[in-house]
């Protein structure tokens, strides 16, 4: 149960739909409804049961992803118009998505979550582009390549991690 008795299946589904609210508003309005994110960030943590555990997925796989982004900037990979605090909110919510909505695919194997990761982290930033939330100056084919193999690398990675940050919380639990 959550902190509030929200059932498992429940705190998945929500955790589901909230990245999706995060995402949408982000691509659709960019940093115009950066506070609706937030408060979806904190409403994650007000149903959450493991919020110390959370937090530490959230701060080390939504920094390895906002890296990766600002690499692909660097590299003129992806063009913004303006700073997207937006994307970042969308990396913080998703490796929140990595213990729960996402969880399903750590029973996959690294082949397939390698292939899925590849396939849906790119579609994810080509839709982006449709609707202009971000510039691929290198074209959509380019792009969609250099995405394919960065996530196809990127999502068993950061299951990994988030598992691993998991089996270390629950392992300094029993301790106590």
């Amino acid at each position: 149960m959550s902190a509030y008795g929200i059932p498992p299946t429940l705190f998945i589904l929500i955790n589901a739909l909230c990245f999706q609210l995060v995402w949408w508003a982000g691509v659709l309005a960019h940093n115009q409804l950066i506070l609706l994110s937030i408060l979806l960030l904190i409403s994650h943590f007000l149903l959450s049961s493991s919020v110390r555990h959370d937090a530490l997925v959230m701060c080390v796989c939504g920094a390895i992803g906002i890296t990766v982004d600002s690499l692909l900037v660097w590299f003129g990979v992806f063009q913004f118009d303006n700073m997207p605090y937006w994307l970042g909110l969308l990396w913080l919510y998703f490796a929140l998505c990595l213990d729960y909505s996402l969880a399903i695919f750590r029973k996959l194997t690294l082949w397939l979550q390698s292939l899925l990761g590849g396939v849906f982290g790119c579609l994810s930033y080509l839709a982006g582009a449709k609707f202009d939330a971000v510039a691929l100056p290198l074209g959509d084919a380019w792009s969609a390549l250099i995405l394919a193999l960065i996530w196809s690398g990127l999502f068993p990675v950061l299951l990994i991690i988030s598992s691993r940050i998991t089996t270390v919380d629950l392992a300094l639990e029993n301790r106590r």
